[in-house]
């Protein structure tokens, strides 16, 4: 009689636990709550990168206002181009990529897309803004891209959209640099530092902190683009902004410098449903002071700044888009909606 009692006590509490959950898991925006939260991943970039934080504070910030729709993990990757591989490939959910790796993603023509246009790929948000920085120490005698004839000039790792596209860009405006050196960033840096490259080009929210700690040591000199550099680049490619690396991001910047821009993306695959996607775009620009905790940048994410997306948006942000009264370009609607 005791064991039947306490067997019938045990199926209670656990019939009210059970019965608290799901009254606990309410459905957010219309939104039906699954069974158990998603185990999904945000492909982020390599250790310190503004990638790799961006990739950890999104899924920290999902878990925490969806946790009943969503368990995410970051994952540590090779940055952009290799997140846009991963996504196409259904490896991850989400995943941060430059305009200029998703501008290569759709014509399948760089090396590292094996020559296949990727077309599962969909922008869920705009993250922030990069600047073009072209840097030099201040004795190189560099003062325009045209002095970079005969120099040895870094352009981040090989095969990546940045090497590709300014390597055309010197070709088409006559610049014959000695050498392109290819490294990471920060390796970059360092090589400028003991003399082995000239001038470095890379896309960053600026201060970037290899640029800051060479800095340190050394006198900088930034060059500006000029207006025949800078329409050549926006005409060609147009996911270039006009910019200017604003004053005080360097020590020497004392004026703003005149450059280029491009986006930074949290793209999604479009085989990641329509109402998840509305879910986590919804809860990060709604929650942008998350975000700014984890790095200034993120004061960038807006659904209006994701109109300038170069390849088509999930469904589930033009449905937010078409909620917060945004008129979205058939250019930037997705295959699937045009059906």
């Amino acid at each position: 009689m005791v064991k039947k009692l306490c067997c019938v006590l045990m199926m209670c509490v656990l019939s009210f636990c059970l019965v608290g959950e799901i009254f606990a898991a309410e459905p957010v925006s219309g939104v039906a709550v699954p069974r158990s939260p998603k185990k999904y991943s945000v492909a982020g970039g390599s250790i310190g990168g503004n990638f790799y934080l961006f990739g950890g504070g999104i899924a920290s910030v999902l878990n925490k206002h969806l946790p009943q729709y969503f368990f995410f993990t970051s994952e540590t990757t090779g940055g952009g181009s290799a997140n846009l591989v991963m996504l196409q490939n259904d490896e991850a959910e989400l995943g941060i990529a430059m305009a200029s790796s998703m501008y290569e993603s759709q014509r399948g023509v760089a090396d590292w897309t094996r020559g296949k246009k990727m077309t599962n790929l969909r922008t869920a948000v705009a993250l922030y803004p990069s600047w073009m920085t072209l840097y030099t120490l201040k004795s190189s005698g560099i003062n325009t891209m045209k002095d970079l004839n005969g120099k040895i000039v870094g352009l981040g790792s090989k095969g990546m959209a940045m090497d590709s596209i300014f390597r055309q860009f010197f070709e088409d405006q006559g610049i014959v640099p000695k050498q392109i050196h290819n490294d990471g960033h920060g390796a970059t840096a360092t090589a400028m530092q003991n003399g082995i490259i000239d001038a470095a080009l890379l896309f960053s929210y600026p201060p970037f902190a290899a640029i800051s700690e060479l800095e340190s040591t050394k006198a900088l000199n930034f060059v500006a683009l000029t207006d025949k550099e800078e329409s050549a680049l926006m005409k060609k490619y147009d996911f270039y902004t006009k910019g200017e690396i604003p004053v005080g991001s360097y020590k020497a910047i004392a004026k703003p410098v005149r450059t280029v821009t491009e986006w930074n993306m949290l793209v999604s695959g479009s085989e990641v449903p329509a109402d998840y996607v509305y879910l986590i775009t919804k809860t990060l620009c709604e929650n942008v002071d998350d975000m700014i905790k984890i790095h200034g940048s993120a004061k960038y994410i807006t659904i209006q700044n994701t109109l300038n997306s170069n390849i088509p948006l999930h469904e589930g942000t033009v449905r937010y888009m078409r909620e917060k009264g945004i008129n979205v370009p058939d250019k930037l609607l997705p295959p699937e909606m045009k059906k």
